[in-house]
C-alpha cells in the first residue's frame, strides 16, 4: 500500500483527514478522468471547506447552513439591503432565502422592514445583537479561511483569488467595485 493511501495527514485546521478505507488495498485505484477534471478537485475541495467550516461554526451562536455568515456580513455592510440582492450574490432561491432570514430573525440578529415608498419591498437590518456578533463572525470567517488555505503559500493564494473571482463573476455575478 502506498504511503499516500495510508498517511493520516493533518489538515490546516489540525484535524486529521477523513479516515481512509482500511478493509481493502486501494493503492492501485484508477482515477479515470478525475486526474484531469478540474470540477472534481473544485467540488471535493469545496466539500472539505464546507465540512471544516461547519465543524468550526458551532463555536459561534449562529444558524448552521450555507449563506448565514454571508447574509450577516452583507446586511451589516449594507443596512436596508433587500433579500433578493443577497439571494442573487449567494445563490439562494426565494424559499431558501426566506428560511435563512427566518432563522436569523428568530435568533434576534436581524429585522425586516417594509420600505415606506415601495410597500412590497422589504429591507434588512441587523439588530444590536446582530451588530454585537458581526465582529466575531468576521473574525471567524477570516480565521477559518486562513487556516483552511494555509497549505498554500501566499503566492499561491494570490494566484488563486483572481481565478476564483473570475469564476464567480462569470458564472454568478459581477462583484461590485469598491468605491
Amino acid at each position: 500500500m502506498s504511503t499516500r493511501a495510508t498517511r493520516k495527514a493533518t489538515g490546516p485546521s489540525n484535524r486529521p483527514n477523513p479516515p481512509a478505507p482500511k478493509t481493502v488495498d486501494y493503492s492501485d485505484l484508477k482515477f479515470d478522468i478525475f486526474d484531469d477534471l478540474l470540477s472534481f478537485y473544485y467540488r471535493s475541495a469545496s466539500l472539505a471547506l464546507n465540512r471544516d467550516y461547519d465543524q468550526r461554526i458551532g463555536k459561534i451562536s449562529l444558524a448552521r447552513g450555507t449563506g448565514t455568515v454571508s447574509t450577516l456580513l452583507l446586511v451589516g455592510a449594507n443596512p436596508g439591503i433587500r433579500p433578493s440582492v443577497i439571494a442573487h450574490f449567494i445563490l439562494k432561491d426565494r424559499s431558501a432565502m426566506a428560511r435563512l432570514l427566518d432563522q436569523l430573525k428568530r435568533k434576534g440578529l436581524m429585522i425586516e422592514k417594509v420600505n415606506a415608498a415601495e410597500r412590497r419591498a422589504h429591507e434588512l437590518y441587523l439588530t444590536p445583537k446582530g451588530y454585537a456578533l458581526i465582529d466575531r463572525v468576521r473574525a471567524f470567517a477570516l480565521k477559518q479561511s486562513e487556516d483552511f488555505f494555509s497549505v498554500l503559500s501566499e503566492a499561491e493564494r494570490q494566484q488563486l483569488r483572481p481565478i476564483l473571482k473570475k469564476l464567480y463573476e462569470t458564472h454568478i455575478a459581477e462583484i461590485p467595485k469598491r468605491g
